[in-house]
């Protein structure tokens, strides 16, 4: 191979393999949570858009999507959670140190024979800051978006 072709090739593996490894391991959570909220709009709402003339994207952009907002929401934080707490993925396919991950990044206060304990357990609060500052601003987003389908009515 070129050099050229290498350097690709390992731009390719550290920026986009994550993402297009972990975009379509999460869609079936996102599915799973959306389809359980959409699931319980009722469907005169659609009857009524219908009898009003409009076809299935006119309904689904005007009905279907700002009744979901909530769910949309928690969906979302769900997934960003998710994916900022992410080892794996990270860790098969980013070989570069600039671009790599907080939790792969606190793997480097573990050792084989020693573990910096106490820098080990400031990273992790430094890396769960965002994450406790986010959900504190969504609060009631997420827990809007949680109750939003578990009541059939």
């Amino acid at each position: 191979m070129a050099l050229k072709e290498q350097n690709l090739l390992r731009v390719l593996v550290n920026s986009i393999a994550v993402v297009a490894v972990s975009v379509p391991v999460t869609l079936p959570v996102a599915v799973f949570i959306l389809t359980g909220f959409m699931r319980t709009l009722p469907p005169e709402l659609y009857e009524a858009a219908d009898l009003d003339g409009a076809g299935e994207w006119k309904s689904c952009q005007r009905i279907a999507i700002p009744l979901s907002y909530p769910s949309l929401a928690a969906t979302s934080i769900f997934l960003v959670v998710m994916h900022w707490n992410d080892l794996l993925y990270p860790l098969l396919f980013i070989d570069d140190p600039a671009k790599r991950t907080l939790p792969l990044a606190l793997l480097d206060f573990q050792g084989e024979y020693l573990t910096d304990y106490p820098l080990l357990f400031t990273g992790v609060v430094v890396a769960s800051v965002p994450m406790v500052l986010a959900y504190a601003f969504l609060q009631r987003h997420f827990v809007a978006g949680i109750t939003a389908g578990s009541i059939k009515g």
